[in-house]
């Protein structure tokens, strides 16, 4: 995916959906063509979700709402399907971190 974002920017592709943590540094990707394209997604079903705590899920959300912060262009949830084996306590705290953030930026 990565050698072709310029490409798919470039054709006129608006959003990038999913963003896939995995496979793709989101921070790199944003840096190439945050300018241009919005993003879906971003936090891993593979890893992060299923796997990681409360906390981890929490710090993946905060770090990727501020590489977008000055220009926005986020849109913050699961990269795929939310399988069972995905703590809720997972869910609830991506949630309540773009609520929190929401609120100390005052967005």
């Amino acid at each position: 995916m990565l050698p072709f974002l310029e490409e798919l920017a470039e054709i006129g592709m608006d959003i990038l959906n999913p963003v896939q943590p995995e496979c793709m540094d989101f921070e790199e990707v944003h840096r190439r063509i945050g300018e241009r394209m919005s993003f879906w997604g971003t936090i891993g079903t593979q890893k992060v979700l299923p796997f990681g705590t409360p906390e981890d899920v929490r710090r993946q959300v905060e770090r990727n709402l501020r590489i977008c912060e000055e220009k926005g262009g986020i849109f913050i949830g699961p990269t795929h399907m939310v399988e069972p084996e995905i703590p809720w306590e997972n869910l609830l705290a991506m949630k309540e971190a773009v609520e929190n953030f929401r609120a100390c930026s005052g967005r």
